[in-house]
């Protein structure tokens, strides 16, 4: 309990502005030299794979931990018009949500048992058309315990990382 409140404390205020709670300050992530950008909370660790997929949290026991894939294609037979929408149904996701800056984004929540641990992981599915012939799909994903899910700190970094997320850009180059 007294961790939870140190966190609480630590990493979160209030705005006045928009009434909503907020962890103090924040990093930008240029994960892969920018190939997404996103935000996050300043006090996580960053730690990457060599060969992809991005993992950040706080350090601690018990704490959230964000984990990001990135999926860069060139679909088949892409004779329509591609929109990031359009790529979201055709990959299993139908209800997206078209954003203003022109990505599309999913959203669902499982929850699971790992080693007699129940956990909640939100996922976001986020789309962007790169050029007429190439797509990225990033695949955000954040688990918490089960028990955490009601939590003020547990809220706070749900609303901060919809809003990030919601806000990624991608690299408009394609690469090779």
């Amino acid at each position: 309990m007294r961790k939870l409140i140190a966190g609480i404390a630590a990493l979160i205020t209030t705005s006045a502005a928009s009434g909503t709670a907020q962890p103090v300050g924040s990093k930008q992530i240029n994960y892969r030299g920018g190939l997404v950008e996103f935000s996050i909370p300043a006090a996580w660790v960053e730690e990457y794979e060599p060969e992809g997929g991005g993992t950040f949290y706080e350090p601690g026991d018990g704490t959230g931990t964000l984990r990001l894939n990135v999926i860069s294609a060139k679909p088949p037979n892409s004779d329509a018009k591609l929109t990031s929408d359009r790529v979201l149904a055709q990959i299993g996701h139908p209800a997206s949500e078209l954003l203003p800056n022109g990505n599309a984004i999913s959203t669902k929540v499982s929850r699971e048992t790992e080693q007699g641990t129940p956990l909640i992981t939100f996922w976001w599915h986020v789309a962007n058309v790169v050029s007429p012939t190439h797509v990225r799909i990033a695949n955000f994903s954040y688990t918490i315990l089960s028990s955490n899910e009601g939590t003020a700190l547990a809220k706070s970094e749900l609303s901060f990382l919809e809003k990030s997320i919601r806000n990624a850009s991608f690299s408009s180059v394609t690469g090779k």
